[in-house]
């Protein structure tokens, strides 16, 4: 099969490299799959029948890293970094992840015989020419994600595979084949012995992808077994006509309806864990989640703590999610007192989820208040804008003031935080002369 696609200068260079010194190699794997369906990738992986050392040597002039040498795998810094790994076999994969050992060989259909998926078990010559042997331009046509061979020997091998192929189903758009499904989920289990480092880093690939909605719903199984936290959710019903959905449906809609970063993605996909929990009925039949949002947040924390996410990423999502419910109105001096609380970031990723909370209900109800909430976004626009003194860093004294004034240690912080709020408040205008005679009368009274 001839079709010429487009591959990076530093790629191409290294298949001429390697051929024009006797050997074969092709551009293998994702790259030759994005080049098909046009996707831009600037990931692009060599395979080769020259061992590592012939690598080394044949790129003598070049730095040659040695990132996977015992697996057949050394890295090229051309332009830019370009891995070339020789035509291997695999032994067998003892812990469900990697291969005990490798054996390297010269045939490239054996090479992709190992790979994961049809779709990824292309190569290209550089040249013009696409090796596909085992259907993957087929269904990369039709869309779909099958495995190279048995889906049950695949998934044994490396049980990251079964999260990949839901990756690849969010970030893509593929489905997965049937019989590929079916083992990924007789085998699901097996992911308990990977690492949690590589499960977190596929769910926030799943959670960023263009076509997460249907994957959260169509592979939903696969997602429980992860993230058990969510399993009470599915088909869990609301009961309440501000709601549409059940609570899993509106979890996934709102991870689909919230800007696509991270922070907030995650936020939404545990916003609402908490609500099986604190449900009850009225008499009136109505269903009611009070302080949910307090045990959302507790999910969210030791979920994302047992998936060992950064410090830094934990606090913020469990903050959101501790917060998407708190009150909100369109009143200039409440939202500056918000603002000055919790900061300009983090006011601003508390609307996106409000925003995304909102039109992921799907009721006349919801499209109301959300249009409240981009009223009191355009107010605090409005604040960010003018300036306005919304931290003590902003006042027009500081702390060197008050200590001439006589102010002594934690009356110092005190004082300005107690300036601050009659700023906020319009009590009292930022200007100098006005904030040091009302730290005066405070310090006449504190005598």
């Amino acid at each position: 099969m001839i079709k010429n696609i487009e591959i990076s200068d530093s790629a191409a260079l290294a298949i001429d490299v390697l051929t024009q010194n006797g050997y074969s190699a092709y551009v293998v794997g994702g790259a030759v799959r994005d080049a098909l369906i046009k996707r831009k990738t600037n990931d692009f992986d060599v395979a080769t029948d020259a061992t590592p050392k012939d690598v080394i040597r044949v790129f003598s002039n070049f730095q040659v890293l040695l990132t996977g040498e015992k697996h057949g795998t050394v890295t090229v810094m051309l332009s830019e970094p370009i891995e070339i790994t020789t035509f291997r076999t695999e032994g067998i994969y003892e812990d469900l992840r990697r291969p005990s050992n490798v054996e390297f060989i010269s045939s490239l259909g054996e090479d992709l015989k190992r790979r994961d998926f049809t779709m990824n078990a292309l190569a290209y010559d550089g040249k013009g020419e696409i090796i596909d042997l085992y259907g993957g331009i087929s269904d990369i046509n039709a869309k779909i994600i099958k495995t190279v061979g048995d889906p049950e020997k695949r998934f044994g091998e490396d049980a990251l595979r079964i999260l990949r192929a839901v990756r690849f189903a969010s970030v893509l758009g593929f489905k997965i084949e049937e019989n590929t499904l079916n083992a990924a989920i007789k085998l699901k289990n097996n992911l308990q012995a990977v690492s949690k480092e590589r499960i977190f880093a596929e769910l926030e690939k799943i959670l960023q992808g263009e076509y997460v909605i249907d994957t959260l719903m169509n592979y939903s199984e696969i997602i429980f077994e992860i993230v058990p936290e969510l399993r009470p959710c599915y088909k869990f019903e609301q009961h309440i006509n501000r709601h549409k959905y059940d609570v899993y449906e509106h979890i996934v809609r709102s991870v689909g309806a919230v800007d696509n970063e991270k922070e907030l993605r995650l936020a939404m996909f545990f916003h609402d864990s908490g609500k099986p929990q604190k449900f009850f009925i009225d008499e009136n039949g109505i269903g009611h989640f009070y302080n949910h949002s307090e045990v959302s947040a507790a999910i969210t924390l030791d979920a994302l703590k047992r998936l060992k996410a950064p410090n830094k990423l934990i606090n913020e999502v469990v903050w959101l999610v501790a917060n998407h419910h708190l009150y909100m109105k369109n009143d200039r001096i409440e939202l500056k007192r918000l603002l000055s609380e919790h900061g300009e970031e983090r006011i601003a990723a508390l609307i996106r989820v409000k925003c995304a909370d909102c039109m992921a209900k799907g009721t006349e109800d919801a499209e109301q208040t959300s249009d409240e909430i981009k009223r009191i976004k355009n107010t605090i626009d409005e604040i960010l804008r003018s300036g306005e003194c919304l931290t003590v860093s902003d006042l027009a004294v500081g702390g060197d003031d008050l200590a001439e004034l006589g102010f002594k240690g934690e009356s110092i912080g005190k004082t300005l935080q107690a300036l601050l709020n009659d700023v906020i408040c319009g009590n009292l205008p930022n200007e100098r002369e006005r904030l040091i005679k009302s730290a005066k009368k405070r310090a006449e009274k504190y005598e």
